[in-house]
This record gives C-alpha cells, sequence and structure tokens, in this order.
C-alpha cells in the first residue's frame, strides 16, 4: 500500500526534491557571498576636504638623476617628466597646453584628465548597485606628500568612500617607476576599491604632430592619427586584459580570447619624435590596459594601465528564500572578494626620442627588461627557416550509438613523412603531433591511441626523433582543461573554482561538461607525464594551452591568485627543462618566454577592431633570435599562399603547414573539419618548394634579431635585422617602390646583410 502510494506521488515527490535541491545550493551561493563581503563600519563619517586639487599648482623638482628630472606639484598630486638630454617635458596630467579647449570641458572631464589615478569601487551595503568611479581631481579632498629617495609617495584620500590609495613616483635610470603597494590602500567605510587607473594622461596628445597608439592586441597593433578623420563616430576605447579576458570562463577561454587578452603588459604613445612607453613588472597578471584615441569621448588620444586590486566576479541568483528572511531576486549582481589581492603593482615608463621613438625602440625597451630580469633566454635552437610542421594524428566521429574514430596520420606514416622529407633535403624541422591520444575529446593527458600504433608505434617514432637530432618532434598534451569524461579527475580538488566555490565549467552539446583545471593539478598531472616519456627520450613535449590563460582559482584545497597561477605555470615549464625535454607552446603570452624552445600557434594579426589600423609584429621583435616560432596561419589553409608567405616573411615566422597522411575528405563531420585541405601527397611539392626559397633567401637570418618593422604605405612593409639585412614586401597587385627599391607586385626584395 505504501508502495503504490509512493508511486502515485511520484512526480510530486521528485519535484520536491528538485526544490530542495535549488535551495540548498542558492542558498550556499548566498551564504558564500555573505562569507566574501568585506566586514565594514557604519560608523564612518567622511572629514572634511582639506586638499583641492583643481586649484593651480607649481611644479618643483625633486629628483634629478642625469638622465631624467622629476617635478611634482603638492597641490595636484600630479607629476612631470624632463628628458634631460632632449630637454622634452612629459605631463600625467592633461593642461590647456596638451588640451586647448580645456577651460571649455565641463566640469567632469576637465577634472577627470586633471587626475593622476582615478579609482573604481563597489558599495558593500548596496552590493547589487553597480561600480562607482571617483578621479583624483574631483573626489579627492586629502592629499598628503613624502619624499622618498629620487622621488615622491603621495597618498590620495577619496573622503565620501573612505578609500585611501597610496602611489610611489620615482626615477630610475631613463625611466619613470610607478609602484602602488597594497598594504597601504585603505578602506575606512562600506566601500571596497577593485580597480586603480594609473597615471591615465601620461603622454596624452593630440593629433597635430602626427604618431599612432601602440597596444597588445594579437601580436600589437597601432591606432594612427592621421587616420581620425575616417574613424566611425561610433568608435570605442578597447581594454585588453594580462593573460585572459578579465571574466574568467571557458567561453571566454575558447571564443573570446583574442579580443580582450594581452600577451603582454605593455603599451605606447608616439607623439612627433618622442614616445612614451610603459610595461608592468610587478603584479603585471592583475592588469589591464586601455585605449582611447581621439575622438572617444575627447579629442584626445591617450592609454594607460589599470591595476586590479581586488578580483570581481558574477553571481547568479535564483529567487529562492535563502532560509534567514531574505531572498534573491534572480540575474547576475557582482561581488568583490572579500581579500585585496596580496601584490604590489609596479609600472615602468621609458621616454623615447628621435629614431627610438617608435614601436621597433619598445621592444627593444621591453626585450632588453625580458633579458636582464632572467625571463627570456636564448633557445637552444634559433633558426625561422626551419620547416614548421603539425600533423593531425586523428579525431572522432560522433555515431548514433558509439563515437568513430578516425584515423589520420599513425605513428609509423609520420614517420614516413619525415623520411620523405629528408630525401628532399629538408632536415631541420618542428614538428608537432596533435590529437594522438586515447580518448582524444576527453582532455586524457597520456596514452598513444591503438589505431595510431599505440606505444609501439611511439617507440618508433621516439627512436627516429633521436637518430635524427635536426628533427623534433613534440607530442601536443591538453592540460589546462579537463572534461567529465577525463579517467580519475577529482572535481573537488583538482577543478577550478569561482568566488563563489562553483566550479569553472561549460556544457558541451553532448551533454558532457569541460572544466578549467586547478595550478597545482596542472603541474601534478605534468609530472605523471614526464614520467610516462621516459621510455621515449626522442620525444619533446608540446602544451597546446599553457601559453594562452592564466586565470584565478578559489578551489578551497590549493587557492591561487592569478600571479601565484603564472608562477605554478612556469614552474611546470621549468619541470619539463629538468627532465631534459625541449618545450614547444601554442600561444604567447609572455611568462612562457623564459622555458619555450618553440613557439608555435604565435599570432600575427590582431582582433580587428574598429580603431585598429594595422597589425605590428611587437611580439616577435621582442623574441626574434632568441626564441623560433611559428605562425597560426598554416599555408595549406591559405586562400593565396604568396600573400601567406608574405605574411611569414613580414613576421619572422617560419613556413608552417598543418597536415593528415589521409586524405582531408575523412574528416568530414568531425570536430576538424575545419582542416579541409591538408592531404601530405597534395602538399608536398608545395611544401618542399616554399621551404627551399625560404632556405635560399632567409637562411643567413637564422638566429639574427629583427630590429625594425615600417609601414612603407597600405600594403608595403620594410624589416631589418641586426645584420643589416633590409626586406622590402609589397602585398598589393601592382609594383611599388620605396627609398629606391622598386618591390614587384605580390613579393618581396631583399638587400644588405652580405647580399
Amino acid at each position: 500500500m505504501i508502495k503504490d502510494f509512493l508511486l502515485s506521488r511520484l512526480g510530486t515527490i521528485i519535484f520536491f526534491i528538485i526544490v530542495a535541491v535549488l535551495f540548498l545550493v542558492g542558498s550556499s551561493r548566498i551564504k558564500k557571498a555573505r562569507q566574501n563581503a568585506i566586514t565594514y563600519s557604519n560608523e564612518y563619517e567622511a572629514p572634511e576636504a582639506d586638499a583641492d586639487l583643481q586649484a593651480d599648482g607649481e611644479y618643483v623638482p625633486i629628483a634629478n638623476n642625469g638622465q631624467l628630472e622629476l617635478l611634482y606639484s603638492d597641490v595636484k598630486g600630479a607629476i612631470q617628466i624632463r628628458d634631460l638630454e632632449s630637454g622634452k617635458l612629459y605631463k600625467s596630467i592633461v593642461d590647456e597646453e596638451v588640451y586647448p579647449t580645456l577651460k571649455k570641458s565641463n566640469k567632469q572631464w576637465k577634472a577627470h584628465m586633471q587626475s593622476a589615478i582615478t579609482i573604481k569601487y563597489n558599495d558593500l551595503k548596496k552590493r547589487d548597485s553597480g561600480v562607482k568611479e571617483a578621479s583624483a581631481g574631483k573626489d579627492c579632498g586629502s592629499l598628503t606628500s613624502e619624499y622618498i629617495d629620487n622621488g615622491v609617495r603621495v597618498t590620495y584620500g577619496f573622503l565620501t568612500p573612505g578609500i585611501y590609495v597610496t602611489v610611489e613616483y620615482t626615477i630610475e635610470g631613463n625611466e619613470l617607476v610607478v609602484r602602488v603597494p597594497y598594504d597601504k590602500i585603505e578602506e575606512k567605510s562600506k566601500f571596497a576599491v577593485t580597480t586603480i587607473a594609473v597615471l591615465p594622461y601620461l603622454g596624452a596628445c593630440g593629433n597635430e604632430n602626427g604618431g599612432y597608439l601602440f597596444y597588445p592586441d594579437g601580436s600589437g597593433a597601432v591606432t594612427t592619427f592621421e587616420r581620425v578623420g575616417e574613424r566611425s563616430a561610433n568608435a570605442k576605447m578597447a581594454i585588453y586584459y594580462t593573460y585572459s579576458n578579465k571574466a574568467v570562463s571557458l567561453n571566454n577561454l575558447f571564443f573570446n580570447y583574442e579580443r580582450y587578452t594581452a600577451a603582454l603588459p605593455v603599451f605606447g604613445i608616439k607623439n612627433g619624435d618622442s614616445a612614451v612607453f610603459g610595461y608592468a613588472t610587478v603584479g603585471e597578471s592583475n592588469t589591464g590596459i586601455g585605449v582611447y584615441p581621439s575622438g572617444v569621448v575627447l579629442d584626445l588620444n591617450r592609454a594607460g594601465f589599470e591595476v586590479y586590486v581586488r578580483n570581481v566576479y558574477n553571481v547568479d541568483m535564483y529567487s529562492i528564500s535563502s532560509g534567514d528572511g531574505n531572498t534573491a531576486t534572480g540575474g547576475i549582481v557582482q561581488r568583490v572578494d572579500k581579500q585585496l589581492i596580496p601584490e604590489d603593482k609596479v609600472i615602468r615608463y621609458a621616454f623615447l626620442d628621435g629614431e627610438a621613438a617608435d614601436y621597433s625602440g619598445m621592444a627593444d625597451v621591453y626585450r632588453n627588461y625580458l633579458i636582464s630580469s632572467g625571463q627570456l633566454n636564448k633557445a637552444d635552437k634559433v633558426d625561422n627557416t626551419a620547416l614548421a610542421l603539425q600533423l593531425l594524428m586523428g579525431t572522432t566521429k560522433e555515431g548514433i550509438v558509439f563515437d568513430e574514430y578516425v584515423t589520420m596520420t599513425t605513428f609509423d606514416q609520420a614517420v614516413e613523412i619525415l623520411d620523405a622529407l629528408k630525401m628532399q633535403g629538408i632536415t631541420d624541422t618542428e614538428l608537432v603531433l596533435t590529437g594522438w591520444q586515447k580518448d582524444y575529446n576527453e582532455y586524457e593527458y597520456w596514452g598513444p591511441d591503438r589505431h595510431l600504433g599505440g606505444k609501439s608505434g611511439l617507440k618508433d617514432m621516439s627512436e627516429y626523433a633521436a637518430a635524427n637530432p635536426g628533427i623534433r618532434v613534440f607530442i601536443e598534451s591538453d592540460l589546462v582543461a579537463a572534461s567529465s569524461e577525463t579517467n580519475g579527475l577529482d572535481r573537488e580538488k583538482e577543478v577550478a573554482y569561482n568566488g563563489l566555490n562553483t566550479e569553472i565549467a561549460m556544457k558541451d552539446f553532448d551533454g558532457t561538461f569541460r572544466y578549467l583545471r586547478n595550478p597545482a593539478a596542472i603541474r601534478n598531472t605534468n609530472t605523471k607525464m614526464l614520467g610516462k616519456y621516459d621510455n621515449y627520450p626522442g620525444l619533446d613535449i608540446g602544451y597546446f594551452d599553457i601559453g594562452y590563460f592564466a586565470y584565478p582559482d578559489f578551489n578551497e584545497w590549493h587557492p591561487y591568485t592569478k600571479t601565484e597561477t603564472v608562477e605554478e605555470l612556469k614552474n611546470t615549464l621549468k619541470d619539463t627543462e629538468a627532465a631534459g625535454k625541449a618545450i614547444a607552446v601554442k600561444g604567447q603570452n609572455q611568462y612562457v618566454f623564459g622555458s619555450a624552445d618553440y613557439i608555435y600557434g604565435i599570432s600575427d594579426a590582431n582582433f580587428g577592431l574598429a580603431i585598429t589600423d594595422y597589425a605590428v609584429p611587437f611580439v616577435q621583435m621582442v623574441i626574434s633570435g632568441l626564441i623560433p616560432y611559428s605562425s597560426g596561419n598554416a599555408g595549406n589553409l591559405s586562400y593565396d599562399l604568396q600573400t601567406q608567405k608574405l605574411q611569414w616573411i613580414e613576421f619572422g615566422s617560419m613556413p608552417m603547414f598543418y597536415l593528415t597522411y589521409e586524405s582531408a575528405l575523412k574528416l568530414r563531420d568531425t570536430d576538424a573539419d575545419t582542416l579541409f585541405s591538408s592531404t601530405w601527397s597534395d602538399w608536398k611539392p608545395v611544401l618542399t618548394d616554399t621551404y627551399r626559397e625560404f632556405k635560399e633567401n632567409f637562411g643567413a637570418l637564422a638566429g639574427k634579431r629583427m630590429t625594425a618593422h615600417t609601414v612603407l604605405s597600405e600594403k608595403s612593409r620594410k624589416i631589418e635585422y641586426e645584420d643589416g639585412t633590409a626586406i622590402y614586401l609589397n602585398y598589393s597587385d601592382k609594383d611599388e617602390t620605396f627609398e629606391g627599391i622598386t618591390i614587384p607586385a605580390k613579393d618581396y626584395v631583399v638587400i644588405g646583410g652580405g647580399r
């Protein structure tokens, strides 16, 4: 009878179980959000202001090191820097000389332009009210100054929210050094600061002298002042977040990566024959770069760093009771972490003049910094005329009941391809093997699939590579992501969590979930993988994702700040170095430069925002001659191979092909169907001819550094190397002539360097 009753009420019982689960989940999230709330006092009363940063103030010299002079106004809390060699003066806030219509601007923007810093903060008592902003020029009612060695320490008091921020300005060599100490941030009321914009107007200028804004979109991007009239009236600013999208999610990793991610924490402003170049050196993982060309609100070109002092995340709320009389209202609301990120932020600004005042000179500054700080090392083998080859080994095709494994290149066939290339004289190859693991789509880090030859086939591959030292074979692994089908995955300890203790996950169309791994799990998995390679001494390691994405993790077992994640990823690569393996990394985030022996999939373009005029090889100029690299654009997938060759040459990349031994027709209806033209036998002669062309014309540039890149016209470029070689490129359908050199249509001319 009881059984019959339960069966008759089964639907009702299931309903109440679902409601109970939702209640517990919602209550847990609300509780977690409250735990992350910062304690504050309702007794705070803002003191009376004793500073007026809009008042006139005199700048007086406070430091001089023979290269720069630092001037400071204790009325405005602002600085100026004089380059003693050129005599040029760089201002941290805007005056009428910089912006002639300053007096006619509305009060809010006038105050903003005269602010050394601005802040964003959240009201913790009304947490759903959104982000508030305050600028030093309008909202700073307290200003204290303390002179220190080679500079000044300034505390800006935003009295209404009760937030006090200290910034140190010092000079060192020919650079301004700005430090934001996290332990000197004070919050005295119900408001919590999340973001500080540092010197947002340093180097700001109009369009009169010509120049451009440089910023880290893709390989590097430029917005020129001369094209301001061609820009859409609806043009918007751009912001880039160092090493990842600011909002951490798998969706942003897989689909919005290029739009927001800065691989390098850098920006520059060229104004006539001078330039300001900014780069973050401490706490750079938690920074962003804002870019505002003339016409975006103001007729003023400007760019600068934002530093993030607190993690911010979104909360999905449900219309259910929390159990204590409160109800979540639904939708997405913003929460801030309870603790400040425990790290200082340091930004350096170099002042360039004359021929050095361009993005090539900026790349030189950043390169030298990375080398001197041990973050950029020379690889053992550097030849960007070697052949870059990627082989897809296998994939899967969805079936009605079971997925079908699709074999595209076995290990024996890979050896056959390398042997055929060797017969053509191609003995220097960087080969990456993709999709070689069993359970290919489940992010398994180890286990050669039996369809490809299994362990014995991989052993043969290893022996071949060991016998041919000019050929490096990198076995590609995915360590950052995991799947709900990944064998042995411990979701509690090995998966990354957001600030509400919720897994960072994404549901796939087949019902499985993908996750981000905890950084400790990434390193541990890598250690296990390296142990497997003891039996394969000829093989090296490729990392599909370590160079793409760094993120904070609130996993209670192994919490990581974003900076700590970066350090763990670097340590993971160092473990591989210690194991005696060469390292290939896909992606170009700066933290991989110290360990990478080869970077593949490097960007040679940008996202293509409306404000961007053209891409520049900034990343490439930083690492050229030190780390070999290849483009993410394969020759066999290009719409025009000749144009693709020119792009490889412009960016100093190896010729690169992504192939399969079997016919590309087998990839129809698989996840790899974008590899529509990949059959090895079809591309062998083209690949061989391309390799020979690059070796003959650019072989002498192996290990040489790209020192300059110049845009000659919309379709023509000039690239220079340290040995004096100059390469003129013409993408157009007509001959073009520059500097007495006629460049044939869709062709190039190589001059100098012993030629």
